[in-house]
């Protein structure tokens, strides 16, 4: 079963849900990916999601130099990186 997502913001999580219910997520219309790193990362190497590559990313938390490099080589939108105190 196939899905298409279109809306602002969704978070890696809320997607990452996704898996267990649909074959192929489309997230071409989606304009914000927020989330940790390491969710960001499996939704980039998931073969079920499509239309990632011109979303932009909120990386929640800590991300290194080389994990915003891997990022950017597979999204051309803008990546933030937010971190939180706590």
């Amino acid at each position: 079963m196939n899905t298409s997502i279109t809306s602002e913001n969704e978070t890696a999580n809320s997607l990452l849900e996704l898996l267990e219910t649909y074959d192929n997520i489309n997230i071409s219309g989606v304009s914000k990916i927020i989330g940790t790193s390491s969710d960001i990362r499996c939704i980039i190497e998931s073969d079920k999601f499509t239309g990632f590559n011109t979303t932009n990313l909120a990386v929640t938390g800590t991300s290194d130099s080389n994990t915003i490099s891997y990022f950017s080589l597979n999204t051309t939108g803008i990546i933030e990186n937010i971190l939180y105190d706590g």
